[in-house]
């Protein structure tokens, strides 16, 4: 293992580092429930107990966040389960954790070889939160549209294949509480224990009861030899193993409608007839009447069509813009969802070698809503957390250093430069009013009263317990107001 001071490598069994000194005793004890929680968590998913070793990789990781095998086995899972974002988010933390001899360069590199797909991916997931917000409008009917896209173009996604069955159920329909049943299974072979997709299913159970009722036989026809019941198999697996039989009952049914047919407009010429041409003109008009209410039933299912129509175009437009995106067009900064990514890696970088000013400036240039991944959105808030803050006050100081002519612009003063970096320590931290307030001075001293007025007044009424206050206030007095 690695001393967590100096980062030596040291034995497992020494108390103490030889390099620093660094006693080892507690960073061994937790190094080794890290370890033991993914040890638990690989036999787990050998049984495809996908759930419990998430959650056992991630106790893992709290314990030691450094713990690679952890995290390259937490990307599996999460490629597993359809959500491969928040799997390569994983893997490029792990890359960061260890650059060489490390399986999540391999893992990377296999996802992004196929650029297509991963755009089908980055699309299912968007898919997938449109559909999700839709439900939540009262939408279902779009939801379900969206829904069935994403789970024809990845079946393994289980979190869209879970809301696809749930919104089959509320519709209380029997045949889509069957289509429910059969997703459910589907995924029960994914994640044997994934609690949701349970207790979906027992939530089913009577319909898994009724499907194999109906598709067993009856007692008379069964030959003796064969067993009483059916095994419990899903219904599709049950009508591929014998697609004959169950469309053979149908074809004699249809026949005896046919003739039925035949004999009844027989019937209804040779006897019907003639009290037909008696009413023909009462029956036009009955006729009109239907054929008037059909048309308004058209024209009104037309329209709706034609609104449904304008949506779905619109979503297409939608779409294809976000193609166009990550196939390397412009996000709303300029930036592509690879270089957001490499721009996150490099502030993970930066911040592990302490160089907070370097992490705040790769951080301030990247748009953490481009994100697609709650991951990936997290590590960017805790490191700005721990970056801006310093950042905004060194900033501050180099910017007063240049207003008032001292560090580095010792015998000259820049307040151009000054307004510079102030106005990107404000970027990095927006209540540094002391940043404010020489703003406002250098735009005193550069007889811009209007702008010096507006940062004198944000402290004073935005910031009243900032020991500025006073100082603002005896500006806006000099300047007259």
């Amino acid at each position: 293992m690695n001393c967590p001071r100096c980062n030596a490598r040291v034995a497992f069994t020494k108390n103490r580092c030889d390099n620093c000194g660094q006693d080892l005793r507690d960073y061994r004890r937790v190094v080794s429930l890290s370890n033991a929680y993914y040890n638990k968590a690989l036999e787990q998913a050998k049984v495809r107990d996908l759930s419990g070793a998430m959650e056992s990789l991630n106790q893992s990781l709290q314990f030691n966040k450094m713990n690679t095998n952890a995290r390259n086995l937490l990307g599996l899972i999460y490629c597993e389960i359809g959500e491969v974002v928040s799997a390569l988010s994983e893997w490029v933390l792990s890359k960061h954790f260890q650059e060489k001899d490390n399986e999540a360069e391999y893992y990377i590199r296999k996802v992004q070889a196929n650029p297509n797909k991963l755009e089908s991916y980055n699309q299912t997931i968007k898919k997938y939160n449109t559909a999700l917000m839709a439900a939540q409008n009262g939408d279902e009917d779009m939801a379900i549209i969206q829904l069935k896209k994403v789970v024809n173009t990845n079946p393994k996604f289980i979190r869209a294949t879970q809301l696809l069955a749930l919104l089959y159920m509320m519709s209380g329909k029997k045949e889509n509480r069957i289509k429910a049943l059969r997703l459910l299974k589907n995924i029960a072979k994914i994640d044997v224990t994934n609690t949701t997709t349970l207790r979906y299913m027992k939530e089913l159970s009577d319909v898994h009861i009724k499907a194999s009722d109906n598709n067993s036989e009856p007692k008379e026809h069964r030959n003796p030899g064969e067993r009483k019941t059916l095994p419990r198999a899903d219904v599709d697996a049950y009508k591929t193993i014998t697609p004959y039989k169950e469309e053979k009952p149908f074809v004699l049914p249809f026949v005896n409608v046919m003739i039925g047919v035949i004999i009844g407009i027989a019937v209804m010429y040779f006897l019907i007839v003639p009290h037909m041409r008696a009413s023909d003109a009462s029956k036009a008009n009955e006729d009109f009447k239907k054929y008037s209410e059909n048309q308004a039933s058209i024209d009104s299912n037309n329209s709706a069509l034609k609104n449904q129509n304008e949506t779905l175009q619109a979503r297409v437009e939608e779409l294809e813009k976000e193609i166009l995106e990550l196939r390397g067009g412009d996000n709303t900064n300029g930036q592509t969802l690879a270089e957001m990514y490499d721009g996150l890696l490099k502030a993970v970088r930066a911040y592990t070698a302490q160089d907070l000013d370097k992490t705040a400036q790769i951080l301030s240039k990247i748009n953490v809503e481009g994100f697609q991944s709650d991951t990936a959105k997290k590590v960017y808030q805790e490191l700005s957390e721990a970056s801006f803050e310093q950042a905004s006050q060194k900033t501050f100081e180099s910017g007063r250093d240049a207003y008032n002519g001292e560090g580095e612009f010792a015998g000259a003063r820049d307040y151009d430069k000054a307004i510079e970096l102030l106005e990107q320590a404000l970027e990095y931290n927006g209540d540094n009013t002391d940043a404010m307030y020489f703003l406002g001075r250098c735009y005193q001293q550069l007889s811009k009263p209007d702008q010096a007025k507006e940062y004198y007044d944000k402290i004073i009424n935005d910031y009243p317990d900032s020991s500025r206050v006073a100082e603002a206030a005896s500006r806006l007095r000099e300047l007259g107001y």
